[in-house]
């Protein structure tokens, strides 16, 4: 009696396929929104950012800084491609099965848990390189006495700003990283079912 009973349970209706499409969607839909959310945030800090300085190279503001701050505008420009490249959302195609739409769904999980988990490689290194550019031109003007009086305490407050925006950065991007390995664990649970 116990073998009839756990055919019938394991046997694969559509029903409950259906149930886990339908699931397999909402979740999928879901993840996309917040994807898209994070970077419609990437997207307009970098935009604005590339504004900014786009205007103070115009003006001539900080004539000594006039490169790094190209660099830094390339830096957003290789950092938005990337963002694009590695940790955008695709959509799941309508015309899939349960199966196919999991195995998709899991297949852009994982694209994205990697993108995140390396964010230190694609999106902070390309940043810090003229950050640390910009932080020696300010030590420098220090050192030489070109800089005014109030100088160093600035160069102290752009330091540990720096240091603490990128460590909020790097665990956002882990935070996400994370939320993602645990997507897809919950997909491999259900493939298994």
């Amino acid at each position: 009696m116990s073998d009839v009973k756990n055919v019938w349970k394991d046997q694969q209706t559509e029903v409950n396929a259906m149930t886990s499409l339908a699931e397999v969607r909402t979740r999928a839909a879901q993840v996309e929104a917040r994807a898209r959310w994070r970077n419609a945030a990437l997207y307009a800090y970098s935009t604005f950012s590339i504004l900014v300085s786009a205007w103070l190279i115009a003006r001539g503001a900080f004539p000594a800084m006039r490169y790094p701050m190209l660099l830094m505008v390339a830096a957003h420009l290789f950092v938005l491609w990337q963002v694009n490249r590695r940790i955008a959302a695709r959509r799941l195609p309508e015309d899939l099965g349960a199966r196919p739409a999991i195995d998709f769904h899991r297949d852009q999980l994982e694209r994205q848990a990697h993108g995140l988990s390396r964010a230190w490689l694609w999106y902070a290194l390309p940043f810090l390189v003229p950050f640390a550019w910009e932080l020696a031109i300010m030590l420098h003007r220090i050192q030489t006495g070109e800089a005014p009086p109030d100088a160093p305490r600035l160069f102290a407050v752009f330091v540990v700003t720096g240091a603490l925006f990128w460590t909020a950065v790097l665990l956002g991007f882990s935070r996400a990283a994370l939320k993602a390995r645990f997507e897809i664990e919950r997909l491999k649970a259900l493939k298994a079912e």
